[in-house]
């Protein structure tokens, strides 16, 4: 069965844009163009992904899952760079991407988070971002950094000192495991002692690299 994806946006033209972007990918798209329209469709369709915009009227868009039981996987967009929304966004789990939209972009996290959600239904399988404590060495180039959490559509890292941003297309490789996995930048921060910390979702794998990976977030407990 497709899965559905709701988009609630109260501009017409860019949610009609999103929605045809989602259904010529294979998705169900359900659009609501109002805060009550959204929370409606959410309880009725129960959604796999659920697209919302920030600014919703009088509404946050992150009003939708915040305190709400089993909350579909959420990617929020808005207009408007604020460092507090985002940090609110990624403490309820959700993706913060700015307009205009990094279509590629989009399509890489709606794409990771929805084959996911399928795997996670699987009864030999489970979707979880793991945290790991301590720390898993990796490198990125020439720089160190530690994985924080892990799941099978990407991983959240912390680098050490670096001046430089991250590029948007790179691979993580970690030692211990001989395994180096390509990556897409999601969103990057930089932490109180100089350092970066991002979050990234896999890129496009072979067959055995992405066994080998399931295997190694199956492994962490």
């Amino acid at each position: 069965m497709p899965k559905k994806v709701l988009v609630v946006e109260d501009d017409r033209s860019a949610r009609t844009g999103l929605l045809q972007l989602i259904a010529g990918e294979g998705y169900v798209a359900l659009g609501a163009g109002t805060f009550e329209e959204g929370r409606q469709l959410l309880r009725s369709e129960r959604p796999d992904l659920l697209i919302a915009d920030v600014r919703l009227g009088e509404f946050n868009g992150l009003q939708l899952i915040i305190g709400q039981e089993a909350p579909p996987r959420t990617i929020v967009v808005t207009g408007y760079a604020d460092p507090v929304l985002e940090a609110d966004a990624r403490r309820a789990g959700a993706y913060y991407l700015l307009k205009p939209l990094d279509v590629a972009k989009l399509l890489t996290i709606v794409h990771a988070e929805l084959e996911h959600t399928e795997a996670a239904q699987q009864p030999q399988r489970r979707w979880a971002r793991k945290p790991i404590a301590g720390g898993l060495a990796a490198q990125i180039d020439s720089t160190t950094a530690r994985v924080l959490d892990i799941s099978y559509g990407g991983l959240r890292l912390n680098l050490s000192a670096t001046d430089n941003p991250l590029p948007q297309s790179f691979d993580v490789k970690l030692p211990q495991d001989e395994l180096s996995v390509p990556v897409e930048l999601i969103w990057q921060s930089r932490t109180d002692d100089g350092g970066l910390e991002c979050g990234v979702a896999l890129s496009a794998m072979s067959h055995s690299a992405m066994s080998a990976w399931h295997g190694l977030v199956d492994a962490i407990g």
